[in-house]
């Protein structure tokens, strides 16, 4: 820990390599139990995460609500890229053995029929970004507490925040510096699970153009852990109407008022899977003009004021060199979302129906 802990009140700079971490979707999921089991479960996976973290020669620094901001440094070590590159690779170590262990927690928690086992401890679903760079430690005590309330700030901070926010449950996300640091570090850096790598470009909000960011795969051995949790989470959502992909040889796309065109992968009465070039960030709303490759079904779907929605980005998968993104609908009513999965199963079914006659 810092020399600031233990009287030293000054702020300082120092390398580190910060990582948040938060639960997805606690809202929702604080929605559905009593204030006194979410407290138990957020301590407990709190909690764990924390020892994992130590274990790791990393420190906890604040507990924010849902989610913990953490940070990896050594006073006893030079101010080089070498320790920098050290903080890094022990915070990916920790990020990717924190979310292996609660995506597997999260299956055993949520699937078992025993509840004594079901009770051990509950895992959430989590994300995490990491940033590495120089930080200012400080003593931000505002209050009458005796003891100091030390304090990182900085862009290395904000931009580890910013990769939290869009980054996947069960995914670790991190910036290009972090990415270079474990590539260009002399030792070997073995995760010993396969750990896949994914370039990832973002559009932050406040900046302009797109970011460039890494996105790891904790599950290079092991994708039916991944697969299992995600399939968990994604139906504990309530995404209460089946997805029905779109299987019509006439495309069916959407685009942003930039331009930027995706395609639609499946659909249902609460959102789409979108494929798009690039990814975006998770949260984040975008406007989507709806077409088809056929001038009919487009004055059909702007007839029946169908063509335009607002829709919000809940999950980015990278699937080859596109990214899948799961958008909910936030602009209509759950009558027109309704009339929107109907009249597209409808368009669907009528081209099967039309390529048949036709062979």
């Amino acid at each position: 820990m810092s020399d600031i802990e233990i009287g030293n009140t000054e702020p300082k700079e120092i390398p580190a390599a910060v990582m948040f971490i938060d639960v997805e979707g606690f809202s929702r999921i604080s929605g559905k139990k009593s204030p006194t089991v979410v407290f138990s479960e957020l301590r407990q996976c709190l909690g764990y995460i924390s020892k994992v973290v130590s274990a790791h020669g990393g420190s906890v620094n604040k507990v924010l609500g849902n989610g913990l901001l953490c940070f990896f440094h050594d006073p006893k070590l030079e101010n080089t890229q070498a320790s920098l590159a050290q903080y890094s690779a022990a915070a990916l170590r920790a990020a990717i053995q924190i979310q292996r262990d609660l995506a597997r927690q999260f299956l055993n928690s949520e699937t078992s029929h025993n509840k004594a086992d079901a009770k051990n401890w509950h895992a959430l679903p989590m994300r995490i970004g990491i940033n590495a760079g120089t930080v200012l430690m400080g003593d931000l005590n505002c209050s009458d507490k005796s003891y100091p309330d030390v304090t990182l700030v900085g862009e290395t901070v904000n931009l580890a925040k910013r990769l939290e926010s869009a980054a996947d449950i069960f995914r670790v996300l991190v910036s290009p510096t972090v990415k270079a640091l474990l590539d260009q570090s002399l030792s070997t850096l073995d995760f010993g699970v396969g750990a896949l790598w994914g370039r990832r470009f973002l559009q932050m909000k406040y900046q302009t153009g797109l970011f460039e960011s890494w996105d790891c795969n904790p599950f290079g051995h092991d994708a039916e852990l991944l697969k299992g949790a995600m399939r968990l989470v994604r139906t504990g959502a309530k995404r209460a109407s089946p997805r029905i992909p779109w299987l019509c040889q006439v495309p069916l796309q959407v685009t942003t008022p930039e331009g930027q065109s995706g395609r639609v992968v499946d659909f249902s009465e609460n959102g789409f899977c979108l494929e798009f070039p690039h990814a975006f960030a998770r949260k984040e709303q975008l406007f989507l003009t709806i077409s088809t490759g056929r001038s009919d079904w487009n004055l059909l779907l702007q007839t029946k004021g169908l063509s335009i929605v607002t829709g919000e980005i809940r999950w980015v998968e990278t699937v080859g060199q596109m990214n899948w993104h799961g958008v909910s609908f936030v602009s209509l009513s759950p009558e027109t979302a309704r009339a929107l999965s109907e009249l597209l199963i409808q368009l669907n079914n009528r081209a099967s129906e039309e390529l048949s006659a036709d062979q």
